[in-house]
């Protein structure tokens, strides 16, 4: 009897066990069988699945579901008279291509006669497959693809070996290639080492965090720590890529939150999301007493809102009482402090002048000038806030410009609009207002609007013009 290290099967097993992982490669020595999962190399230019009817669903590949060889060794192996058996199965190729791979692997095992066989057979399906079945760049699934999804005993004897072919339509195949395709991805990703470009530490991929929509990778502490800063400034919106910023930032997906964050933070984000959402609804308030939302009317038409649930009725725009008449909005806050301001400072005029008509000339100087600078400064900015200040359309956030052009979004609903006319935009397209013709804004995206003391200006520069 052969010892261990004498038997060629005990030998071939070994070294095949040193080189395939065992979820690619399960043997079982008394029997003299085993399973090998083929992972078939694609080109390194990548492989495009065309799917969904007539090939317009496209999609980048990386990976396959595997080809399944089950192989049984004869008593004589690796003997002239001990060819292995074997059996295909792989849910993406047809009958005719698994026919073909059959052939070859029984003239690989007829090449070597004598020899292990195994090694060559796995070699074979994973690194020479796809161009053996000349597959190309593409993989399409049409409706006739696979005609026969069995075959029958008699099949199996003229053929000298098995196949499988499971009964799936096109469709289902299509959305199996996806699935594995996304699951090895995300194995390769876990199992591969990456340099987070917050904390420049190398981390293992099964503690980092990649975004889908991006591709960029953060450590998973980074990403925590940025999103618990996030939900402390109460934007549970910008929740997101670290690297990515404005419209480049879709938020992140809840089920990223809830794997980053504990159970509590998790709560926290949630409630924040959903107030945040409702305060962006023009249409939708919180009631000031109870905070149940509450839909109510334009707030250009009215500002009274009642609570359904505790009925207090009260201002939509400052959130107090009802009291009976519009409210005014911040820039009409501000244009009233500006007024205010400037009648301060002319009540501060004329006690000034009283003061040093009664002999306090010196002292009412020095407190005049000193009011003048305040006032000034106050007034300079209040002016230059009234100016270049106006009301977003859609949820009346109190908005300046200094620079730029005249698409404008919102810091607080990221609302895209005109500022010239206030007009909501199309976030898709914003600048498509601004290249219709025929009136309107078309043509007036650089456009500075004209203020008034531009217009003296404009006069008195033509007036000097006429002169000349």
């Amino acid at each position: 009897r052969r010892s261990m290290s004498e038997d060629p099967v005990a030998e071939e097993f070994e070294m095949l066990g040193s080189f395939y992982s065992s979820d690619q490669l399960q043997k079982d020595l008394p029997s003299r069988c085993g399973t090998f999962r083929a992972q078939v190399r694609i080109p390194e230019s990548g492989l495009l699945l065309c799917a969904g009817e007539n090939g317009g669903q496209q999609h980048r590949l990386q990976f396959l579901p595997r080809l399944v060889l089950d192989f049984q060794l004869p008593s004589g192996y690796p003997e002239a008279d001990g060819r292995p058996s074997f059996g295909l199965s792989c849910s993406w190729l047809s009958r005719q291509q698994l026919v073909a791979i059959g052939n070859r692997l029984v003239e690989l095992a007829a090449e070597r006669a004598a020899e292990p066989v195994l090694w060559f057979w796995f070699e074979f399906l994973e690194r020479e497959l796809w161009y053996f079945l000349q597959l190309g760049d593409e993989l399409r699934f049409g409706a006739d693809w696979r005609q026969i999804d069995s075959t029958s005993p008699d099949d199996e004897d003229a053929l000298g070996f098995k196949l499988e072919l499971p009964g799936r339509t096109a469709r289902e195949v299509e959305l199996e290639i996806l699935a594995v395709d996304a699951y090895e991805r995300e194995m390769q990703f876990k199992r591969a080492v990456h340099d987070c470009p917050v904390c420049a530490t190398l981390t293992p991929g099964h503690r980092c965090t990649r975004f889908r929509h991006c591709g960029h990778v953060f450590c998973n502490s980074c990403v925590a720590a940025a999103f618990r800063a996030l939900l402390e400034a109460d934007r549970p919106d910008r929740l997101g890529c670290l690297q990515c910023s404005g419209e480049e930032q879709p938020p992140a997906e809840p089920s990223l939150v809830r794997r980053l964050l504990s159970t509590e933070e998790f709560s926290r984000y949630e409630q924040s999301l959903l107030k945040l959402s409702l305060k962006r609804m023009s249409d939708v308030q919180t009631c000031p007493r109870c905070s149940v939302s509450l839909i109510t009317e334009d707030r250009r038409s009215s500002c009274l809102g009642q609570c359904a649930h505790c009925y207090y009725a009260f201002c939509i725009q400052c959130r107090e009482p009802y009291h009976g008449e519009n409210c005014k909005g911040p820039i009409e806050v501000v244009r009233a402090a500006a007024a205010a301001a400037a009648a301060a400072a002319a009540a501060a005029n004329e006690a000034a002048q009283q003061d040093r008509r009664e002999g306090g000339l010196q002292r009412a100087l020095a407190g005049l000038n000193q009011e003048y600078a305040i006032q000034d400064a106050s007034l300079e900015v209040l002016d230059f806030q009234v100016d270049d200040a106006k009301s977003c359309p859609a949820c009346f956030a109190y908005i300046e410009k200094n620079l730029g052009c005249n698409h404008m979004q919102c810091w607080e609903c990221r609302t895209h609009f005109c500022w010239l006319c206030l007009a909501v935009l199309d976030s898709f397209d914003p600048y498509k207002h601004f290249r219709q013709r025929g009136g309107g804004c078309g043509g007036r995206l650089f456009q500075i609007p004209v203020t008034d003391d531009d217009s003296d200006n404009e006069g008195q520069g033509d007036e000097a013009a006429g002169g000349n």
